[in-house]
């Protein structure tokens, strides 16, 4: 069985490395977190950072620590899938050849587990680099220049348990892939293989999961008259605090339902685009069929420009309810700066997530752009094509976004009148815009790049490679 799983690895070390720039920004950002949770713990125990003055160095880490670990389950998962549907063919022959679905499953699991070691030495190295020039932006951040800047402590314990979650987190997200494709018939895997692809579906996991964060935001609400029956000056503080877990939470919730609302959301906007080219209405028809390679794209993008807008907005907003409340108080450490402490890692591997997913997809849509030569378009339409589909991408993923939003700050609406204090939203269209584009340009960027070879090479020659593989 070594050498089985030796062989496969081999074989699939190139289907690992289109997403291998996840795992690499996973095991990263977790490690990072601990190192500067680690440091600026020893420096308010050795009395080097009071207190008072240990909210960016102390609580910032560990925020991070717990968002990159969800966001990296998203991640790893869709990553995972990927990987797993470009190997339905390989793994449909190891169980033609005697294969039993363990064995199938513990191949997968194996190079899950080497792929992740591997990536975690990259992540530590790039971690230890920059923990040093983090905590010198942590106190930065913090706009005052009296903190001191907490001695870096490079142990080795934070960054191999960092390592060991991210560990944790991949054999999670692969045990459920890993199993999903060891029970899909062999003659089925392959006709997947030859181009079908497979069905991302809801299964009993993703409706239990999407149920408990479904509780966990219903429950958030139905807490806010016990939050807010005895006011002290920690109460609009604490629902600032929920109501950014709730942009995770229905981050998470929202890519449990992807399935159920990726598909026919771009089916309904796109309808609505009025039909100016040929290439559009294929373009448009590909992605609502191919919902499941869709959304795999989407997720990424959606988690990446929610958690910029919805984070600033949060911010915005309550600089608003202050103002409209009679406090002229401009709120320090609430600028870019202050985003990039509390989401610029999560931001980074769902970024990560989108660009490996669609490097991972992109000799299907090779593949695609082929055939649509066959039947007449011309070339400059195969390049605009790419540039259509990552378009919807970055649209869908937008209007998901929005609605990550819109329960964040719907907390704040309904927690701040009962907590008698005035709520003035005021969200940051700018930034909405900013996030948009700058998704727009990866999406696209993403899309078109590796499609730009093949564009030079016959049609039958790359459809042929991709029957082949």
């Amino acid at each position: 069985m070594r050498q089985l799983h030796l062989a496969e690895l081999r074989e699939s070390w190139s289907a690992w490395l289109g997403v291998g720039i996840a795992f690499v920004v996973i095991n990263f950002s977790l490690a990072l977190s601990a190192l500067a949770e680690l440091s600026g713990l020893r420096a308010v125990l050795s009395g080097t950072l009071e207190r008072y003055d240990s909210a960016a160095i102390a609580i910032n880490p560990a925020q991070n620590l717990l968002f990159c670990a969800v966001i990296g389950a998203i991640v790893i998962g869709t990553s995972t899938s990927l990987v797993i549907d470009s190997r339905r063919g390989s793994l449909a022959r190891l169980a033609l050849s005697g294969a039993t679905p363990g064995q199938v499953v513990s191949t997968v699991m194996s190079q899950l587990v080497v792929v992740s070691v591997v990536c975690s030495l990259v992540g530590d190295v790039a971690a230890y680099a920059a923990l040093e020039p983090v905590l010198r932006f942590l106190t930065f951040e913090r706009g005052d220049q009296t903190i001191p800047v907490p001695p870096a402590i490079y142990a080795a314990w934070p960054s191999v348990a960092a390592n060991l979650l991210a560990v944790g987190i991949a054999l999670l997200g692969g045990w459920k892939q890993a199993r999903r494709a060891s029970r899909i018939p062999p003659v089925e895997a392959l006709r997947q293989a030859s181009g079908a692809g497979s069905d991302d579906t809801m299964t009993a996991r993703r409706w239990l999961g999407a149920a408990l964060c479904l509780m966990v935001i219903v429950g958030a609400y139905a807490a806010i008259p016990a939050l807010t029956a005895h006011r002290t000056k920690e109460t609009v503080s604490n629902l600032i605090q929920i109501s950014l877990a709730l942009l995770i939470v229905t981050a998470a919730l929202l890519s449990l339902l992807a399935p159920l609302l990726v598909g026919p959301l771009t089916a309904a906007w796109t309808r609505l685009v009025p039909s100016f080219d040929p290439s559009w209405d294929l373009v448009r028809s590909t992605a609502v069929v191919k919902a499941a390679r869709l959304t795999k794209s989407v997720v990424p993008v959606m988690v990446a420009i929610g958690l910029l807008f919805g984070a600033q907005a949060i911010v915005d907003t309550l600089q608003s309810s202050l103002l409209a409340a009679g406090y002229d108080i401009q709120l320090s450490s609430a600028g870019p700066a202050t985003m990039v402490t509390m989401l610029g890692l999560p931001l980074l591997i769902a970024l990560a997530g989108g660009v490996g997913s669609l490097i991972m997809m992109s000799k299907q849509r090779d593949a695609e752009l082929a055939l649509s030569g066959v039947i007449g378009t011309t070339p400059a339409q195969r390049v605009a094509m790419p540039i259509m589909e990552g378009t919807i991408i970055a649209v869908t993923g937008t209007i998901l976004a929005l609605v990550m939003s819109a329960v964040a700050i719907g907390f704040m609406a309904v927690g701040f009148p009962a907590a008698q204090f005035s709520f003035a939203l005021s969200p940051s269209w700018s930034m909405l815009a900013v996030a948009f584009a700058a998704a727009l340009a990866v999406t696209v960027a993403a899309t078109v790049l590796p499609t730009l070879g093949s564009l030079r090479q016959p049609e039958p020659r790359v459809i042929a490679r991709l029957v082949a593989e």
